[in-house]
């Protein structure tokens, strides 16, 4: 199928839909007219007939135009975002927080072009232009004005599109930085309590203060608001991306503000007599067609300047993808292991973690267990090949160069949830995973509760807790049937029925392949063919070097 097509036939039914509706206005406006001086036996049928059939015409193109824009909207963003994932594969996004914003925001933007910007500002272009031929070809009465008014849109369209391109880039980077900020902030979760020494005193502040100016009825500082602003801090604040939205915002309604204005001074200019075409509208109806159209122009012109700002943003999205900075990933061919996985003098480039010597055999599941900041989640992540590492990786005695093994999967500690359908979670890279498969799987990780393949999660959908995310995160790693599945903290936040149930479905997968899990939980139920334990109490000297000997 021509993916094309839809787009193209929600550009016709949205320009069927505004010609519908200047239509009604024009021929409206003169029937009225003419009723005030037709004579005798005119026929008053046909020009109602034709002002309903058009009614109609509107409602179903516009309905039309609704029901098939979203609809190629949504495989657009399918379509958009397997194209982000073919520019990442065989590479990450330096900027972890910008993952989402690259995945969500940006390819909504470019997907939803036709309906937001290209349908609108064709239609009322198409329009425009037919009105000023139509006008001045049948010699209309104020034809001229007509024209005049394309000229102010088309230079009102032109300033504000520059303008919109300017806060649109701010905005883009603004938006950056908060998200940037706010996963920096949310990661030092762990130690806000260190904040309390300082809340409490700006507290006190707050108290002394309400105290000393409550005489003079000045204003006084919000207790609630000094704790927020010591605890997040400076750079985490949404206020520069509101103000550029407002801004993107105000832009736009100044604009039609303006055109508006222009529009209802050429009316009042042709009705009260400055200009000569005044007369005529005393004694033909076909006069008052013009004023009519310059009247409701706000109406059926004024959208564009909305949509001009959606094409700013389309702009900066559209760069914002080509732009992101990523780190290429060399790929490996599938391997097989037969025996086990071995580890000698393993470490991680740039990190401080032990050197690890052990072997892992070639099914089951292995635990790397320690304490916080051992270097758990490093050594899952160098062992997959996602990070840059020393000493040796072999598998069956052969070692491995550095790069990431195509049928190996790894789970990270905070997935990314795409805005969409849990099934379009499950298959991001629309591998056509048989649904029956995903229900299987979806309801023995106990997500089934409220929770269908159909069910929007992500931004403007579903919410998802830190546990459904973990679950959503790790059935799309299972479906992927990887040789070595390597999971990050899978148990973190469940409670002990729904460890049960991850630890049924990992047992069951590692029967035939290796589940390498780093967690500082072990539950009961969970199978452990092997732990490995990095602590610093396993930690030797050997050689005047730091090993960790498993």
């Amino acid at each position: 199928m021509n993916s094309t097509k839809p787009a193209y036939l929600t550009l016709l039914l949205a320009l069927a839909h505004g010609v519908a509706g200047i239509s009604i206005l024009v021929i409206s406006s003169w029937f009225i007219a003419v009723s005030a001086i037709a004579p005798v036996g005119f026929n008053y049928v046909i020009p109602a007939v034709v002002i309903r059939a058009l009614a109609l015409l509107r409602i179903a193109s516009g309905y039309a135009s609704m029901w098939v824009g979203h609809n190629d909207l949504l495989a657009r963003i399918a379509n958009i975002r397997l194209g982000v994932f073919s520019q990442l594969e065989n590479s990450q996004i330096n900027e972890k927080a910008l993952t989402t914003e690259a995945l969500a925001h940006h390819t909504e933007e470019l997907a939803s072009r036709w309906i937001a910007w290209i349908a609108p500002l064709s239609s009322i272009m198409f329009i425009f232009t037919s009105l000023c031929f139509i006008a001045t070809w049948f010699d209309f009465p104020g034809a001229g004005l007509l024209i005049v008014l394309f000229a102010a849109w088309s230079i009102a369209v032109t300033l504000q599109g520059l303008r919109a391109l300017r806060i649109a880039k701010r905005a883009t980077c603004a938006n950056a930085e908060f998200r940037q900020s706010s996963n920096n902030f949310l990661n030092s979760s762990a130690i806000w309590h260190l904040n309390r020494g300082l809340v409490g005193q700006c507290e006190d502040n707050a108290t002394q203060q309400h105290n000393s100016h409550s005489a003079s009825n000045a204003s006084t500082l919000d207790v609630k608001e000094i704790k927020a602003s010591n605890i997040v801090g400076k750079n985490v604040s949404a206020k520069a991306v509101w103000q550029e939205k407002i801004a993107q915002k105000n832009t736009a309604s100044r604009t039609a503000w303006w055109f508006q204005g222009i529009a209802f001074l050429l009316v009042v200019l042709m009705i009260s007599g400055a200009l000569s075409i005044a007369q005529t509208l005393l004694f033909a109806p076909i006069a008052i067609v013009v004023p009519m159209v310059l009247l409701a122009a706000p109406d059926w012109a004024g959208n564009a300047f909305s949509s001009i700002s959606k094409f700013a943003q389309y702009k900066q999205s559209a760069k914002a993808l080509r732009q992101m900075k990523t780190t290429p990933i060399k790929m490996l061919c599938e391997r097989e292991i037969n025996t086990a996985i071995t580890l000698t003098d393993f470490s991680i480039k740039g990190r401080r973690t032990n050197k690890v010597n052990t072997s892992m055999p070639a099914k089951g599941v292995v635990c790397v267990s320690g304490a916080s900041g051992c270097g758990k989640s490093s050594l899952l992540q160098g062992l997959a090949g996602l990070l840059p590492a020393n000493g040796k990786r072999e598998i069956d005695g052969v070692n491995i160069p550095p790069g990431l093994v195509s049928n190996w999967r790894y789970v990270e500690q905070e997935p990314i949830i795409l805005s969409g359908t849990l099934a379009l979670n499950l298959d991001p890279a629309g591998q056509e995973i048989p649904h029956n498969q995903m229900t299987t799987l979806v309801q023995e990780l106990g997500l089934d509760k409220g929770l269908l393949l159909s069910t929007w999660v992500g931004k403007a959908g579903r919410p998802l807790s830190g546990g459904e995310k973990k679950r959503v995160a790790l059935a799309r790693a299972i479906l992927a049937k990887p040789r070595v599945l390597l999971v990050d903290e899978p148990f973190e936040g469940l409670d002990i029925h729904t460890q049960q149930r991850v630890c049924d479905v990992l047992n069951r997968y590692a029967t035939d392949k290796l589940v390498i899990i780093a967690s500082h939980v072990t539950p009961k139920a969970l199978v452990v063919q092997k732990n490995v334990q990095l602590d610093e109490a396993s930690v030797v000297t050997v050689n005047g070097e730091h090993r960790a000997t498993l």
